[in-house]
Protein backbone atom coordinates (compact mmCIF):
# COMPACT_ATOMS: atom_id res chain seq x y z
CA UNK A 1 0.00 0.00 0.00
CA UNK A 2 2.78 2.63 1.07
CA UNK A 3 4.19 1.52 -2.52
CA UNK A 4 1.14 2.62 -4.49
CA UNK A 5 1.17 5.27 -2.05
CA UNK A 6 4.50 6.62 -3.19
CA UNK A 7 4.07 6.02 -6.96
CA UNK A 8 0.64 8.15 -6.68
CA UNK A 9 2.79 10.83 -5.49
CA UNK A 10 5.28 10.52 -7.76
CA UNK A 11 2.77 10.71 -10.85
CA UNK A 12 1.13 13.33 -9.14
CA UNK A 13 4.45 15.57 -8.86
CA UNK A 14 5.68 14.96 -12.38
CA UNK A 15 2.44 15.48 -13.64
CA UNK A 16 2.50 19.11 -11.63
CA UNK A 17 5.73 19.99 -13.33
CA UNK A 18 4.57 19.00 -16.88
CA UNK A 19 1.80 21.33 -16.34
CA UNK A 20 3.72 24.47 -14.91
CA UNK A 21 6.77 23.79 -17.90
CA UNK A 22 3.43 24.35 -20.26
CA UNK A 23 2.39 26.82 -18.26
CA UNK A 24 5.35 28.94 -18.07
CA UNK A 25 6.73 28.23 -21.79
CA UNK A 26 9.60 26.56 -22.92
CA UNK A 27 13.29 28.80 -23.00
CA UNK A 28 15.71 26.11 -23.64
CA UNK A 29 17.04 24.93 -26.86
CA UNK A 30 18.19 21.30 -26.11
CA UNK A 31 21.72 19.48 -27.34
CA UNK A 32 21.12 17.64 -30.34
CA UNK A 33 18.40 20.19 -31.83
CA UNK A 34 19.07 21.59 -35.62
CA UNK A 35 19.72 24.53 -36.58
CA UNK A 36 19.72 26.12 -40.34
CA UNK A 37 21.96 28.68 -41.59
CA UNK A 38 23.02 30.06 -44.21
CA UNK A 39 27.29 31.55 -44.69
CA UNK A 40 27.23 35.05 -44.63
CA UNK A 41 31.26 35.45 -45.85
CA UNK A 42 33.04 32.20 -47.86
CA UNK A 43 35.32 29.78 -46.51
CA UNK A 44 37.94 28.06 -48.11
CA UNK A 45 40.57 25.29 -46.62
CA UNK A 46 42.75 27.37 -49.25
CA UNK A 47 42.88 30.60 -47.54
CA UNK A 48 41.43 30.37 -44.03
CA UNK A 49 43.24 30.17 -41.03
CA UNK A 50 42.58 28.34 -37.56
CA UNK A 51 40.48 30.91 -35.33
CA UNK A 52 39.35 32.87 -38.21
CA UNK A 53 35.50 34.16 -37.62
CA UNK A 54 32.65 32.78 -39.55
CA UNK A 55 29.58 34.40 -39.90
CA UNK A 56 26.40 32.51 -40.74
CA UNK A 57 22.31 34.09 -40.98
CA UNK A 58 19.46 31.85 -39.11
CA UNK A 59 17.11 31.06 -42.03
CA UNK A 60 14.30 29.10 -40.40
CA UNK A 61 12.85 30.52 -36.55
CA UNK A 62 13.61 28.23 -33.58
CA UNK A 63 10.35 27.30 -31.85
CA UNK A 64 10.12 25.84 -28.35
CA UNK A 65 6.13 25.26 -27.58
CA UNK A 66 4.39 28.62 -28.16
CA UNK A 67 7.88 31.00 -28.11
CA UNK A 68 10.08 31.67 -30.64
CA UNK A 69 13.36 31.48 -29.09
CA UNK A 70 15.92 32.65 -32.07
CA UNK A 71 14.14 34.27 -34.64
CA UNK A 72 14.86 33.45 -38.36
CA UNK A 73 17.77 36.35 -39.58
CA UNK A 74 19.39 36.06 -36.13
CA UNK A 75 23.65 36.06 -36.87
CA UNK A 76 25.06 32.92 -36.12
CA UNK A 77 29.03 33.84 -35.10
CA UNK A 78 31.27 31.07 -34.96
CA UNK A 79 35.70 30.26 -35.83
CA UNK A 80 37.56 28.12 -37.84
CA UNK A 81 38.33 25.64 -35.62
CA UNK A 82 40.98 23.08 -37.45
CA UNK A 83 41.55 23.05 -41.25
CA UNK A 84 43.68 21.31 -43.63
CA UNK A 85 44.99 22.22 -46.81
CA UNK A 86 45.83 19.61 -50.30
CA UNK A 87 48.04 22.47 -51.22
CA UNK A 88 50.75 20.35 -53.82
CA UNK A 89 48.89 17.12 -52.94
CA UNK A 90 52.08 16.05 -51.80
CA UNK A 91 51.23 15.37 -48.10
CA UNK A 92 48.10 15.37 -48.47
CA UNK A 93 45.11 14.08 -51.09
CA UNK A 94 42.00 15.14 -49.37
CA UNK A 95 41.15 18.63 -47.47
CA UNK A 96 39.17 18.46 -44.38
CA UNK A 97 37.62 21.81 -42.73
CA UNK A 98 36.00 22.15 -39.33
CA UNK A 99 34.02 25.43 -38.25
CA UNK A 100 32.40 25.88 -34.68
CA UNK A 101 29.95 28.14 -33.98
CA UNK A 102 29.68 29.59 -30.57
CA UNK A 103 27.64 32.79 -30.44
CA UNK A 104 23.96 33.91 -31.67
CA UNK A 105 23.44 37.50 -31.71
CA UNK A 106 19.61 38.98 -32.01
CA UNK A 107 19.04 41.85 -33.69
CA UNK A 108 19.13 44.06 -30.32
CA UNK A 109 22.51 43.44 -29.96
CA UNK A 110 22.31 40.58 -27.27
CA UNK A 111 24.17 37.59 -27.36
CA UNK A 112 23.54 33.84 -26.39
CA UNK A 113 26.61 31.83 -25.97
CA UNK A 114 26.35 28.43 -27.30
CA UNK A 115 28.12 25.33 -29.02
CA UNK A 116 27.15 24.05 -32.23
CA UNK A 117 29.48 21.77 -35.07
CA UNK A 118 28.28 21.66 -38.82
CA UNK A 119 26.17 18.20 -39.34
CA UNK A 120 25.29 18.44 -43.33
CA UNK A 121 26.59 20.88 -46.06
CA UNK A 122 23.56 21.16 -48.08
CA UNK A 123 24.18 19.90 -51.43
CA UNK A 124 27.79 19.48 -50.98
CA UNK A 125 29.94 16.61 -52.63
CA UNK A 126 32.08 16.68 -49.15
CA UNK A 127 31.12 14.79 -46.51
CA UNK A 128 30.62 15.89 -42.70
CA UNK A 129 31.65 13.26 -40.01
CA UNK A 130 31.57 14.37 -36.40
CA UNK A 131 31.62 17.78 -36.89
CA UNK A 132 34.65 17.67 -39.52
CA UNK A 133 33.86 18.30 -43.35
CA UNK A 134 36.44 16.23 -45.65
CA UNK A 135 36.87 16.82 -49.11
CA UNK A 136 36.38 15.06 -51.88
CA UNK A 137 39.49 12.57 -53.18
CA UNK A 138 39.99 14.22 -56.56
CA UNK A 139 40.72 11.15 -58.74
CA UNK A 140 37.25 9.61 -57.27
CA UNK A 141 35.95 10.21 -60.13
CA UNK A 142 33.48 8.62 -62.46
CA UNK A 143 36.89 7.90 -64.66
CA UNK A 144 39.38 7.85 -62.13
CA UNK A 145 37.40 4.60 -60.41
CA UNK A 146 37.28 3.10 -64.13
CA UNK A 147 40.88 3.81 -64.11
CA UNK A 148 41.69 2.40 -61.20
CA UNK A 149 39.91 -1.45 -62.26
CA UNK A 150 41.49 -1.35 -65.43
CA UNK A 151 45.05 -0.33 -64.94
CA UNK A 152 45.82 -3.87 -63.07
CA UNK A 153 43.95 -5.60 -65.81
CA UNK A 154 45.82 -4.72 -68.84
CA UNK A 155 44.69 -7.53 -70.94
CA UNK A 156 41.63 -6.16 -71.03
CA UNK A 157 42.41 -2.20 -70.54
CA UNK A 158 41.78 0.01 -73.80
CA UNK A 159 44.81 1.66 -73.22
CA UNK A 160 48.35 0.46 -72.74
CA UNK A 161 49.53 1.87 -69.26
CA UNK A 162 51.41 4.46 -71.57
CA UNK A 163 48.57 5.50 -73.27
CA UNK A 164 46.97 5.92 -70.37
CA UNK A 165 49.63 8.23 -68.36
CA UNK A 166 49.65 10.10 -71.60
CA UNK A 167 45.74 10.47 -71.76
CA UNK A 168 45.50 11.56 -68.22
CA UNK A 169 48.75 14.27 -68.72
CA UNK A 170 46.50 15.45 -72.02
CA UNK A 171 43.03 15.66 -70.38
CA UNK A 172 42.98 16.17 -66.62
CA UNK A 173 39.38 16.22 -65.43
CA UNK A 174 39.71 15.91 -62.25
CA UNK A 175 37.08 18.25 -59.25
CA UNK A 176 38.36 20.47 -57.45
CA UNK A 177 40.12 18.76 -54.07
CA UNK A 178 39.76 22.01 -51.66
CA UNK A 179 36.65 23.18 -50.00
CA UNK A 180 35.42 26.23 -51.06
CA UNK A 181 31.58 27.32 -49.88
CA UNK A 182 30.55 30.69 -50.92
CA UNK A 183 28.30 32.81 -49.29
CA UNK A 184 24.80 31.86 -49.10
CA UNK A 185 25.98 28.13 -48.52
CA UNK A 186 23.26 26.16 -46.55
CA UNK A 187 24.47 24.16 -43.46
CA UNK A 188 22.72 22.50 -40.73
CA UNK A 189 24.39 22.59 -37.41
CA UNK A 190 23.58 20.63 -34.45
CA UNK A 191 23.85 22.14 -31.01
CA UNK A 192 26.22 19.71 -28.84
CA UNK A 193 25.11 21.46 -25.50
CA UNK A 194 21.75 22.36 -24.14
CA UNK A 195 21.26 26.37 -23.93
CA UNK A 196 18.55 27.58 -21.50
CA UNK A 197 19.47 31.01 -21.15
CA UNK A 198 17.63 33.65 -23.52
CA UNK A 199 17.69 37.37 -22.88
CA UNK A 200 14.66 38.31 -25.12
CA UNK A 201 11.84 36.27 -26.05
CA UNK A 202 9.45 37.09 -28.94
CA UNK A 203 5.74 37.29 -29.22
CA UNK A 204 4.09 33.53 -28.85
CA UNK A 205 3.25 32.04 -32.01
CA UNK A 206 -0.24 32.84 -32.95
CA UNK A 207 -2.46 30.06 -35.10
CA UNK A 208 -3.49 32.03 -38.85
CA UNK A 209 -6.89 31.96 -40.23
CA UNK A 210 -8.80 29.01 -40.77
CA UNK A 211 -11.43 31.05 -42.89
CA UNK A 212 -12.06 29.31 -45.91
CA UNK A 213 -10.35 25.63 -44.94
CA UNK A 214 -13.12 23.91 -46.21
CA UNK A 215 -12.75 25.34 -49.75
CA UNK A 216 -9.06 24.59 -49.59
CA UNK A 217 -9.64 21.03 -48.65
CA UNK A 218 -12.34 20.28 -51.40
CA UNK A 219 -9.75 21.20 -53.74
CA UNK A 220 -6.94 19.72 -52.29
CA UNK A 221 -9.31 16.43 -52.65
CA UNK A 222 -9.80 16.60 -56.50
CA UNK A 223 -6.06 17.57 -56.86
CA UNK A 224 -4.25 14.37 -58.97
CA UNK A 225 -2.04 12.72 -56.37
CA UNK A 226 1.04 12.62 -58.78
CA UNK A 227 2.47 13.28 -62.20
CA UNK A 228 3.64 10.87 -65.16
CA UNK A 229 6.90 10.96 -67.50
CA UNK A 230 5.98 11.03 -71.09
CA UNK A 231 5.45 7.65 -71.74
CA UNK A 232 2.94 8.02 -68.84
CA UNK A 233 4.32 6.09 -65.78
CA UNK A 234 3.58 6.96 -62.85
CA UNK A 235 6.26 9.55 -61.41
CA UNK A 236 6.40 12.21 -58.26
CA UNK A 237 4.08 12.34 -55.66
CA UNK A 238 2.64 15.88 -55.68
CA UNK A 239 3.29 17.83 -52.26
CA UNK A 240 2.87 21.84 -52.95
CA UNK A 241 0.92 24.21 -53.87
CA UNK A 242 1.34 27.65 -54.28
CA UNK A 243 -1.44 30.47 -54.62
CA UNK A 244 -0.30 33.69 -56.57
CA UNK A 245 0.42 35.07 -59.33
CA UNK A 246 2.71 33.78 -62.27
CA UNK A 247 4.48 36.74 -61.07
CA UNK A 248 5.27 35.57 -58.14
CA UNK A 249 6.31 32.25 -58.21
CA UNK A 250 9.10 33.51 -60.63
CA UNK A 251 9.91 36.30 -58.18
CA UNK A 252 9.76 33.81 -55.51
CA UNK A 253 12.42 31.27 -56.59
CA UNK A 254 14.58 33.03 -58.55
CA UNK A 255 14.65 35.93 -54.64
CA UNK A 256 15.44 32.14 -52.99
CA UNK A 257 18.43 31.49 -55.39
CA UNK A 258 17.12 28.73 -57.53
CA UNK A 259 17.42 28.51 -61.56
CA UNK A 260 15.60 27.28 -64.47
CA UNK A 261 16.75 24.18 -66.72
CA UNK A 262 18.91 24.41 -70.05
CA UNK A 263 16.86 23.03 -72.81
CA UNK A 264 17.92 19.20 -74.00
CA UNK A 265 20.64 19.90 -76.55
CA UNK A 266 24.20 18.82 -77.80
CA UNK A 267 25.91 21.73 -75.37
CA UNK A 268 23.44 20.55 -72.64
CA UNK A 269 24.75 17.39 -73.14
CA UNK A 270 28.04 18.12 -72.94
CA UNK A 271 28.03 20.64 -69.60
CA UNK A 272 26.36 17.22 -68.31
CA UNK A 273 28.63 15.04 -69.02
CA UNK A 274 31.99 17.30 -68.01
CA UNK A 275 29.89 17.96 -64.59
CA UNK A 276 29.68 14.34 -64.23
CA UNK A 277 33.10 13.19 -64.89
CA UNK A 278 34.13 16.87 -63.01
CA UNK A 279 32.21 15.86 -60.01
CA UNK A 280 30.88 19.42 -60.12
CA UNK A 281 27.86 21.52 -60.27
CA UNK A 282 25.77 22.54 -63.03
CA UNK A 283 22.94 24.78 -61.90
CA UNK A 284 20.67 24.71 -65.26
CA UNK A 285 20.83 20.84 -65.16
CA UNK A 286 18.42 19.86 -67.87
CA UNK A 287 15.00 18.14 -66.45
CA UNK A 288 12.78 15.32 -67.70
CA UNK A 289 9.61 16.63 -69.14
CA UNK A 290 6.85 15.14 -66.65
CA UNK A 291 3.07 15.45 -67.88
CA UNK A 292 -0.14 16.40 -65.35
CA UNK A 293 -3.26 14.95 -67.07
CA UNK A 294 -0.98 15.18 -70.41
CA UNK A 295 0.67 18.61 -70.23
CA UNK A 296 3.92 19.36 -69.39
CA UNK A 297 5.04 21.37 -66.12
CA UNK A 298 5.21 25.03 -66.76
CA UNK A 299 8.08 25.79 -65.01
CA UNK A 300 10.74 24.12 -62.99
CA UNK A 301 13.32 25.21 -60.53
CA UNK A 302 16.40 23.49 -59.07
CA UNK A 303 19.17 24.20 -56.30
CA UNK A 304 22.77 23.17 -56.25
CA UNK A 305 26.17 23.94 -55.17
CA UNK A 306 29.01 21.76 -56.40
CA UNK A 307 27.65 18.31 -56.93
CA UNK A 308 26.25 16.91 -60.01
CA UNK A 309 24.74 14.08 -58.30
CA UNK A 310 22.63 16.37 -55.44
CA UNK A 311 20.18 19.05 -55.85
CA UNK A 312 17.12 20.23 -54.91
CA UNK A 313 14.22 20.46 -57.91
CA UNK A 314 11.14 20.90 -58.75
CA UNK A 315 8.22 20.72 -61.12
CA UNK A 316 5.35 23.46 -61.32
CA UNK A 317 1.63 23.06 -62.96
CA UNK A 318 -1.10 25.63 -63.32
CA UNK A 319 -4.06 24.05 -62.05
CA UNK A 320 -7.62 24.68 -61.87
CA UNK A 321 -10.23 23.49 -59.70
CA UNK A 322 -14.22 23.86 -60.38
CA UNK A 323 -14.89 26.26 -57.39
CA UNK A 324 -11.18 27.92 -57.26
CA UNK A 325 -11.19 31.30 -58.78
CA UNK A 326 -7.08 31.88 -57.91
CA UNK A 327 -4.31 30.69 -60.08
CA UNK A 328 -3.16 27.81 -58.06
CA UNK A 329 0.28 26.16 -58.89
CA UNK A 330 0.62 22.07 -58.24
CA UNK A 331 4.53 21.32 -58.06
CA UNK A 332 6.42 18.20 -57.18
CA UNK A 333 10.14 18.23 -55.22
CA UNK A 334 12.27 16.14 -54.46
CA UNK A 335 15.76 16.16 -53.44
CA UNK A 336 18.21 14.49 -55.89
CA UNK A 337 21.33 12.35 -54.06
CA UNK A 338 23.33 10.48 -56.69
CA UNK A 339 23.62 10.31 -60.61
CA UNK A 340 24.54 8.42 -62.84
CA UNK A 341 24.69 7.37 -66.81
CA UNK A 342 22.35 5.54 -67.53
CA UNK A 343 22.09 3.04 -70.83
CA UNK A 344 18.67 2.20 -69.75
CA UNK A 345 17.29 5.29 -69.75
CA UNK A 346 19.62 6.43 -72.32
CA UNK A 347 20.85 9.49 -70.56
CA UNK A 348 21.13 11.08 -67.22
CA UNK A 349 19.33 9.02 -63.95
CA UNK A 350 19.18 10.72 -60.91
CA UNK A 351 18.36 9.32 -57.43
CA UNK A 352 16.53 10.93 -55.00
CA UNK A 353 16.13 10.95 -50.95
CA UNK A 354 12.98 8.54 -50.25
CA UNK A 355 11.65 11.07 -47.49
CA UNK A 356 10.00 13.66 -50.04
CA UNK A 357 8.93 15.82 -46.91
CA UNK A 358 12.51 16.97 -45.97
CA UNK A 359 12.31 18.76 -49.41
CA UNK A 360 8.97 20.08 -49.02
CA UNK A 361 10.61 21.97 -45.65
CA UNK A 362 13.28 23.18 -47.92
CA UNK A 363 11.13 24.55 -50.34
CA UNK A 364 9.28 26.30 -47.32
CA UNK A 365 12.37 27.24 -45.87
CA UNK A 366 13.95 28.82 -48.29
CA UNK A 367 10.85 30.97 -50.15
CA UNK A 368 10.16 31.93 -46.54
CA UNK A 369 13.62 33.29 -45.86
CA UNK A 370 13.54 35.40 -49.30
CA UNK A 371 10.41 37.35 -47.58
CA UNK A 372 8.26 35.96 -50.41
CA UNK A 373 5.59 33.41 -48.22
CA UNK A 374 2.28 35.08 -46.52
CA UNK A 375 1.54 31.68 -44.58
CA UNK A 376 1.52 27.68 -45.00
CA UNK A 377 -1.39 25.19 -45.10
CA UNK A 378 -0.81 21.63 -44.83
CA UNK A 379 -3.93 19.67 -46.02
CA UNK A 380 -3.91 16.11 -45.49
CA UNK A 381 -5.06 13.46 -48.57
CA UNK A 382 -7.23 10.78 -47.31
CA UNK A 383 -6.19 7.40 -49.12
CA UNK A 384 -2.64 8.22 -50.74
CA UNK A 385 0.24 5.48 -50.47
CA UNK A 386 2.78 6.73 -47.74
CA UNK A 387 5.40 4.72 -49.19
CA UNK A 388 5.84 4.04 -52.92
CA UNK A 389 8.02 4.51 -56.00
CA UNK A 390 8.98 7.13 -58.73
CA UNK A 391 9.27 6.07 -62.48
CA UNK A 392 13.01 4.91 -61.78
CA UNK A 393 12.31 2.99 -59.05
CA UNK A 394 13.53 4.71 -55.69
CA UNK A 395 11.60 4.51 -53.10
CA UNK A 396 9.13 7.27 -51.70
CA UNK A 397 8.20 8.37 -48.20
CA UNK A 398 5.80 10.83 -46.86
CA UNK A 399 3.03 11.66 -44.34
CA UNK A 400 0.38 12.15 -46.99
CA UNK A 401 -0.15 16.33 -46.43
CA UNK A 402 0.62 18.48 -48.96
CA UNK A 403 1.40 22.08 -48.56
CA UNK A 404 -0.11 24.96 -49.40
CA UNK A 405 1.81 28.28 -49.55
CA UNK A 406 -0.03 31.48 -49.91
CA UNK A 407 3.03 33.56 -51.28
CA UNK A 408 3.35 37.34 -51.31
CA UNK A 409 5.35 40.43 -52.76
CA UNK A 410 9.10 39.38 -51.80
CA UNK A 411 10.42 41.46 -48.91
CA UNK A 412 14.14 39.99 -48.86
CA UNK A 413 16.12 40.69 -45.41
CA UNK A 414 19.16 39.91 -47.45
CA UNK A 415 19.02 39.73 -50.90
CA UNK A 416 22.88 38.84 -51.32
CA UNK A 417 22.30 35.38 -49.32
CA UNK A 418 19.38 34.34 -51.47
CA UNK A 419 21.78 34.99 -53.98
CA UNK A 420 23.50 32.00 -53.84
CA UNK A 421 26.67 31.83 -56.00
CA UNK A 422 28.18 29.18 -57.92
CA UNK A 423 31.05 27.53 -55.56
CA UNK A 424 32.50 25.91 -58.74
CA UNK A 425 33.69 29.16 -59.51
CA UNK A 426 36.46 29.12 -57.18
CA UNK A 427 39.96 28.61 -58.69
CA UNK A 428 42.69 28.45 -55.92
CA UNK A 429 46.09 28.98 -57.85
CA UNK A 430 46.93 29.65 -61.12
CA UNK A 431 46.33 27.08 -64.23
CA UNK A 432 50.39 25.95 -64.08
CA UNK A 433 50.02 24.99 -60.29
CA UNK A 434 47.19 23.09 -60.60
CA UNK A 435 48.18 21.47 -63.91
CA UNK A 436 50.98 20.17 -61.63
CA UNK A 437 48.66 19.48 -58.53
CA UNK A 438 46.58 17.32 -60.79
CA UNK A 439 49.32 15.09 -61.77
CA UNK A 440 51.03 14.42 -58.42
CA UNK A 441 47.39 13.59 -57.48
CA UNK A 442 47.17 11.36 -59.95
CA UNK A 443 50.41 9.88 -60.14
CA UNK A 444 49.71 9.01 -55.87
CA UNK A 445 46.39 7.34 -56.77
CA UNK A 446 47.85 5.02 -59.26
CA UNK A 447 50.48 3.79 -56.92
CA UNK A 448 47.77 3.08 -54.29
CA UNK A 449 45.00 1.92 -55.67
CA UNK A 450 45.64 0.89 -59.38
CA UNK A 451 47.12 -2.36 -58.50
CA UNK A 452 44.73 -6.15 -58.10
CA UNK A 453 45.68 -5.70 -53.98
CA UNK A 454 43.89 -3.19 -53.51
CA UNK A 455 41.04 -3.70 -56.54
CA UNK A 456 40.71 -6.73 -54.45
CA UNK A 457 39.61 -5.11 -51.28
CA UNK A 458 37.23 -2.75 -53.27
CA UNK A 459 35.15 -5.27 -54.87
CA UNK A 460 34.76 -7.01 -51.28
CA UNK A 461 34.10 -3.71 -49.99
CA UNK A 462 31.43 -2.97 -52.40
CA UNK A 463 30.26 -6.73 -51.93
CA UNK A 464 29.81 -6.23 -48.23
CA UNK A 465 27.65 -2.73 -48.75
CA UNK A 466 25.98 -4.03 -51.15
CA UNK A 467 24.90 -7.03 -48.92
CA UNK A 468 24.86 -4.84 -45.70
CA UNK A 469 21.95 -2.84 -47.66
CA UNK A 470 18.45 -2.62 -46.15
CA UNK A 471 15.61 -2.12 -48.04
CA UNK A 472 13.34 1.01 -46.96
CA UNK A 473 10.69 0.97 -44.08
CA UNK A 474 6.79 1.56 -44.70
CA UNK A 475 5.59 4.35 -42.71
CA UNK A 476 3.50 4.04 -40.59
CA UNK A 477 -0.04 5.60 -41.41
CA UNK A 478 -1.48 7.43 -38.38
CA UNK A 479 -5.28 8.98 -38.37
CA UNK A 480 -4.30 12.79 -39.20
CA UNK A 481 -7.46 15.45 -39.50
CA UNK A 482 -8.39 16.78 -42.43
CA UNK A 483 -6.91 21.03 -42.14
CA UNK A 484 -3.58 19.93 -40.29
CA UNK A 485 -2.80 23.69 -39.50
CA UNK A 486 -2.70 27.11 -41.04
CA UNK A 487 -0.06 29.26 -39.33
CA UNK A 488 2.22 32.12 -40.24
CA UNK A 489 5.17 30.86 -41.95
CA UNK A 490 8.56 30.76 -40.23
CA UNK A 491 7.08 30.21 -36.46
CA UNK A 492 5.32 26.66 -37.10
CA UNK A 493 8.24 25.33 -39.39
CA UNK A 494 10.38 24.26 -36.98
CA UNK A 495 10.36 22.93 -33.19
CA UNK A 496 11.94 22.29 -30.06
CA UNK A 497 10.93 18.55 -29.05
Amino acid sequence: MRILLGLARGLAFLYLMWCAALALGCDQLPEGHSLWVRLANPVSTYSAQVGDPVHAVLTQDVVCGSDVLLPMGTTIDGVVRSKRKVGWGIRHETAALELEFNQAVLANGATVEMSARVEEVENAREHVKNGVIHGVLSSDTFQGRVNSRLIHLPTWNPYSDLGLIIYKATFPIFPEPEIYYPAGTDMRLKMQAAVSAFPIMTNPVQEGDLQGSPQLDAWIQKMPQRSTTTQYVDADLFNLVFLGSREQVQAAFREAGWHNSDPVSKHSFEHNLYALLNNSGYALQPMKTFLLEGKPEDMNWQKGLNSYGRRDHLRIWQWSGEENSDTVWLSSSTHDTSAILSVKYRGFVHHISPNIDDERSKVIRDLNFAGCVSSVSYVARPGISTITQNATGDAVRTDGSIAVVQLKDCEPANHELNANSNGGKFRPGNHAFRYVRREILTFRNDIWRANIIYGMYDVGRMAITAMRRQPTPPLEEEPRPSIVAAVPVGVAISGVQ
